[in-house]
């Protein structure tokens, strides 16, 4: 059975305990098999992992418009950020933030339909600025899917997205180049459609021993409550 938290090569997806981290300044987000899967995997890496003077880093803020029918409709385009984080089983996921990039003003309409109107013009400001600095209030906590490894083994950093629930976020995503389409299509749970895997062209924001020390706290007390019990 594959190992959910298995150190995988970030372009052939091959596992093994020897592979090398990338040293550019991505911090070692990547890891490879060698410097042949590094080069085959640049012209993607390096969105995450820019070279002073030859390649900019992937701009992660960007604006999504909403369909009619969603809860938004009515509001504005909603400034984001998108940040990429592991899923419940080691695998990437994606939560996208509201943002400041295009000023308060735009967040204004978004803070009072979700925390309610203020009685002053500085009360309403204070609270959209709370809604961009806040992680706790997201726009989309998931717009990622888990997804098993034994239905489809992703490579680091691929993910499933939800086109389902999230098509307005997802399309203005692969637009603005913050994801990459892979082609690859898995299918998930009751849904009709199967949901793209897209690789992420973003840098990790938590790691597998943040994921594993979790699970192993969980374990730890799931043990002590099953031995108190009478």
């Amino acid at each position: 059975m594959s190992n959910y938290f298995a150190k995988s090569c970030s372009y052939c997806g091959r596992e093994d305990a020897t592979l090398k981290k990338c040293r550019g300044s991505c911090g070692g987000d990547a890891m490879y098999c060698g410097k042949s899967c590094q080069r085959a995997d640049w012209s993607m890496h390096k969105k995450i992992c820019p070279t002073e003077g030859k390649s900019v880093a992937q701009r992660l803020t960007f604006e999504v418009s909403h369909s009619p029918g969603h809860p938004f409709a009515q509001l504005p385009a909603a400034p984001l950020k998108a940040i990429r984080r592991m899923d419940g089983i080691g695998g990437s996921g994606m939560t996208l933030l509201f943002s400041d990039h295009l000023g308060i003003e735009p967040l204004l309409p978004y803070a009072e339909m979700m925390m309610g109107s203020c009685e002053s013009e500085e009360e309403n400001t204070k609270q959209a600025r709370a809604l961009a600095d806040n992680g706790d209030c997201p726009y989309e906590l998931h717009v990622t899917t888990p997804v098993e490894p034994t239905l489809m083994k992703l490579k680091p950093e691929e993910a499933c997205f939800n086109i389902a629930k999230f098509p307005d976020a997802i399309k203005a995503l692969l637009s603005n180049g913050i994801i990459t389409d892979t082609g690859k299509r898995v299918k998930i749970g009751y849904y009709s459609e199967d949901f793209p895997v897209c690789r992420i062209n973003a840098p990790q924001t938590d790691n597998v021993e943040d994921i594993m020390r979790l699970q192993k706290m969980q374990e730890e007390m799931l043990n002590r409550l099953t031995i108190n019990r009478p």
